[in-house]
Order: structure tokens, then sequence, then C-alpha cells
């Protein structure tokens, strides 16, 4: 692999890190907006792990 692809794909998933960390906090932002409390978002987050974790349509990628 050179050192351009390298360099590629850590921006790429420091930027999808970033992007994810984004989405939580708005959508964190958002259940506090709607009332739901600390017990009812880690229901949410059970949930989405849940759904995630059941998917056999979706391939996991390799740790990376």
């Amino acid at each position: 692999m050179s050192m351009n692809t390298e360099n590629s794909m850590a921006n790429h998933s420091e930027d999808t890190r970033r992007a994810l960390r984004i989405l939580a906090k708005s959508v964190f932002k958002e259940l506090e907006r709607g009332g739901y409390g600390r017990t009812d978002m880690v229901a949410f987050a059970s949930e989405l792990l849940e759904l995630v974790g059941n998917d056999p349509s979706r391939e996991m990628p390799d740790a990376e």
C-alpha cells in the first residue's frame, strides 16, 4: 500500500469518526429535547446495537 493510500484511508477513517461523533451528538440532543431520559437513551442505543448485530443483509467490515 502506498503512503498516499494509507494517508487517504487514515483521513477517511478520521472523517468517519468525526461524522459519527456529530451524528451521535445530534441524536442525543434530539432525544433530550424530546424529553427522553438517560434510561430511554440507553434503551435506544441497545436497540440500535441489536439492529446492527442482527442484520444479515449487511456484511460487517474487518476491524481497522
